[in-house]
């Protein structure tokens, strides 16, 4: 209870509390607020404590040594304000650090608390209010109920109050002197200034399971998710060698005091969500982990109008293990992953799209294919499709626009000979996180997808091959399904715009490109419509001549898928997991031929309007070379033989025009 007696207390709680007067309307704001927290502080802890455990308060007070309006009496003003309202033990820092510095103050107030004694560390605001009551019995019992259910020592971890002016996150987060003990009096690294200490204590002991977040409510005046009263400072690249240096030190401290307590793999799940299509997204976050993991999900919302944002903030604002975002303006997925990244602290990240099914098990296999394969780059996942039951969906698959969604269960990794999955689709992949290699998704690409996964890939790839860890494996028991778009009704654009920002692939990565023997179907179309148009009008053409080509582009490309899908290289319609037979496998064969050649047209589209016409029939080697030169030989082979077909087809057409 407040104002015990130190000789009876059995539990001392310090409340660390820097506190300014700048930035406000008038500086007596700031002890008003204070005049505030303390009756709060007050109310919720009257009754603290129960017949085994006694807890006592002391505040610890930082203040700027030029801040002349606090310190303009003695005891200084703050001081005053709380022994005022009742509480007797607190002590006053006056610390010459740069202004805005709050967890250089925290540093201050917890080291001075530390050497008084104290056992839990509270890292507050002035500007907060406490809403409920044994908040602080509330905290020592879910520290025990971490130590019995982790098997850690009483006092390993980190206890977070709910902020319910910034839902999911542990803007204040308690520690035990355990902490202080281990880290030799620093409660956070000097790397912070006056943002993420707390977010990096709580990601810190997540990795033992021992960080929690109790249901006793806190609200915070100013800062928070909005904007705070000091230019808020960011510790750099903190969630990489600090939060990992940090690690090692708490595993050697575990190591030689409870050598059988092993920390856990830590996970987060990055989800970015345009639609917020919610018993979608309810699928994804009913996903389980072992309890050897631990697992976060990240929700970047891409469109603040979306009319589901609130249904979603209500049904998981709750929980600690949800952090849900919303972008203020619509900026893309690939921007929207970069978010994501930027607020995950796990060692891994798994991205998936928001409209995929995951099988039940994901997170199972998550993990058995991490620790089988720790030196990964990452792993790329086994991205299915529901059964293609139209000619529409079966079509897409022979136009082998999806062919990569699945490799994971076609392609087998050899270590030894460094032949790695070459790349995986972002709907299901998952990467090495905590390796400061600086790659991101280029924006380069378009906002809707197309070839930023790749380029993601090979980028991650490099880094790790040289220097001497491995690239992606497969995961092919890392399952989800991925519904049809528009639920499988006919449309060509996605294709064609995939295609569109693909196509930047062969300037970024010529190494991995190669000339075609042969123009495309849109090339054809290109040449066919600068070259020979100009033509018409001095009648060294005919108009039907010059309309026979582009149709005789297409018949060849229809009559050459046709010949691959019903003899050449036919495959069972179970293998695409398709019910159509006869003239309807004949239909989507020829309706493949329209797909494949939109997404050329897309790719020679991009092509022009970067300015790239240099690269003008080269192609991407979707397998980056690794399976030899076989897949550009086969692609020769397939652009020579379209070639030859519309050439004859053409001249049928003269022939029979004259």
């Amino acid at each position: 209870m407040v104002g015990m007696d130190r000789k009876h207390q059995s539990i001392v709680f310090a409340i660390l509390l820097p506190i300014t007067s700048r930035g406000l309307s008038s500086p007596d704001t700031c002890l008003e607020q204070l005049a505030k927290f303390s009756e709060s502080l007050l109310s919720t802890t009257s009754q603290e404590g129960n017949d085994d455990v006694k807890i006592d308060i002391s505040v610890y007070v930082a203040v700027d040594a030029d801040d002349e309006h606090l310190l303009s009496q003695h005891p200084s003003k703050p001081e005053n304000v709380l022994r005022n309202s009742g509480i007797l033990h607190v002590t006053t820092l006056v610390c010459s650090h740069p202004r805005g510095h709050v967890s250089t103050l925290w540093r201050d107030c917890a080291r001075r608390a530390w050497n008084d004694g104290c056992d839990y560390f509270v890292l507050i605001g002035d500007d907060v209010v406490l809403l409920d009551k044994r908040w602080m019995i509330s905290i020592h019992e879910e520290f025990l109920r971490a130590g019995r259910d982790e098997g850690v020592p009483t006092g390993f971890g980190c206890i977070a109050l709910t902020d319910v002016s910034f839902p999911g996150m542990p803007t204040f987060p308690v520690v035990h002197r355990t902490h202080m003990d281990i880290f030799g009096g620093e409660v956070v690294p000097e790397v912070f200034i006056n943002q993420d200490g707390n977010v990096y204590l709580y990601q810190l002991y997540r990795r033992w399971g021992c960080s929690r977040m109790i249901s006793s409510r806190i609200r915070n005046g100013v800062g928070g998710s909005g904007n705070a009263r000091y230019v808020k400072q960011h510790a750099t690249k903190w969630a990489f060698d600090t939060l990992d240096h940090s690690t090692k030190t708490l595993e050697d401290w575990m190591t030689q005091r409870h050598p059988k307590i092993l920390r856990k793999l830590t996970i987060d799940v990055i989800v970015p969500s345009y639609r917020v299509q919610l018993p979608l997204l309810d699928g994804i976050l009913q996903l389980k982990s072992s309890s050897t993991c631990s697992v976060m999900f990240v929700i970047i919302v891409d469109d603040p109008n979306s009319p589901q944002i609130p249904e979603l903030q209500k049904r998981y604002d709750g929980r600690p293990d949800v952090r849900i975002r919303v972008n203020p303006k619509n900026i893309g997925a690939s921007a929207t992953r970069n978010r994501g990244m930027d607020e995950s602290a796990a060692e891994w990240v798994h991205f998936l799209d928001d409209d995929v099914v995951p099988h039940p098990d994901l997170l199972l296999e998550d993990e058995k294919i991490i620790r089988a394969h720790p030196l990964a780059a990452g792993f790329v996942g086994n991205s299915q499709f529901p059964p293609a039951d139209s000619v529409f969906k079966t079509a897409i698959h022979l136009a082998g626009v999806i062919d990569y969604w699945n490799i994971a269960t076609k392609w087998i990794t050899d270590v030894q000979q460094g032949t790695y999955v070459p790349w995986g689709v972002t709907a299901n992949l998952i990467a090495r996180r905590n390796v400061d290699d600086g790659v991101k998704y280029d924006l380069v690409f378009p906002k809707t997808g197309g070839g930023e996964d790749i380029d993601y890939c090979l980028k991650k790839h490099a880094y790790f091959v040289a220097h001497g860890l491995q690239g992606f494996h497969q995961a092919p028991k890392v399952t989800i399904t991925h519904p049809w778009w528009n639920d499988g009704r006919r449309s060509y654009w996605r294709y064609y715009m995939w295609s569109k920002g693909d196509g930047a692939l062969i300037k970024l990565y010529p190494h991995f490109s190669f000339r075609d023997s042969a123009p495309n179907s849109s090339e054809l179309f290109f040449l066919i419509s600068t070259i020979l148009s100009p033509l018409i009008p001095l009648r060294i053409i005919k108009l039907r001549t010059f309309l026979a080509a582009p149709a005789s582009v297409v018949i060849a490309n229809v009559v050459h898928d046709l010949y691959r899908h019903l003899w050449r290289e036919r495959r069972s319609p179970a293998s695409i997991k398709s019910n159509l037979r006869g003239i309807y496998w004949m239909i989507a064969s020829i309706e493949s031929s329209f797909i494949r050649m939109a997404s050329e047209a897309g790719r020679l589209a991009g092509m022009l309007e970067r300015r790239e016409t240099a690269w003008f029939g080269y192609r991407f080697d979707w397998l980056v070379g690794r399976k030899g030169e076989a897949p550009r030989l086969e692609e020769r082979r397939k652009s020579r033989e379209r070639l030859a077909l519309s050439l004859c087809f053409l001249a049928m057409f003269v022939t029979a025009s004259r």
